[in-house]
């Protein structure tokens, strides 16, 4: 699997609200996207204690990691949040969110063929709706992409040579680049399942 990321602050602020991580434990990745609500440094306090807490809870699964970041983080003003766990021998993927951020897979041999992964209406560490944890697979090549609310929901990513060339980084750039909102925090998280 390779993974790019990248963020950028509303203005230059240098706090950002929006923070991702990913981790490899016992054969899995697991890919994070949290937004801290609002902007500034409240926002990216809340944003990193709730990757500090993923972080620290790998083993878990994502109800649970869910519930517990909750209540972690609920002296925070909260976040939205995305996790994936993906099986790197089989390319098996169990996606949760909670709130808005944003986790669509690019199947890459059907023409950029591609589907939103759901998530629970709510808010981290204030409370949110019952979550249903999706599963899907990623098959060789396919791309998974999360992101914040800070990048406009559905674009076309099959317009983008980087996608077809594996270049993982410059399709991260392009997308920052051509759709994020000039109101907002923004970041992506991207993993191509290739070698």
């Amino acid at each position: 699997m390779r993974i790019a990321t990248l963020a950028r602050s509303l203005m230059n602020d240098p706090h950002c609200g929006d923070q991702c991580g990913y981790w490899r434990q016992d054969g899995r990745l697991v890919l994070a996207m949290v937004d801290g609500l609002g902007h500034g440094k409240d926002a990216e306090a809340a944003a990193k204690a709730a990757v500090d807490y993923v972080a620290s809870h790998l083993g878990d699964g994502l109800p649970d990691i869910f519930a517990g970041c909750s209540d972690a983080i609920c002296h925070t003003r909260g976040t939205a949040m995305g996790i994936a766990v993906v099986d790197e021998a089989c390319g098996a993927l169990e996606y949760a969110g909670v709130g808005n951020t944003r986790a669509r897979v690019i199947v890459t041999g059907y023409g950029g063929r591609a589907w939103s992964l759901s998530s629970a209406y709510g808010i981290v560490g204030g409370g949110y709706r019952r979550l249903v944890p999706e599963r899907a697979r990623l098959a060789p090549d396919d791309i998974l992409l999360m992101y914040t609310d800070g990048i406009r929901e559905i674009f076309d990513v099959s317009t983008y040579d980087s996608a077809r060339s594996g270049t993982i980084e410059r399709l991260a750039r392009d997308i920052l680049r051509d759709w994020s909102r000039s109101t907002d925090d923004a970041a992506i998280l991207i993993c191509r399942n290739a070698d």
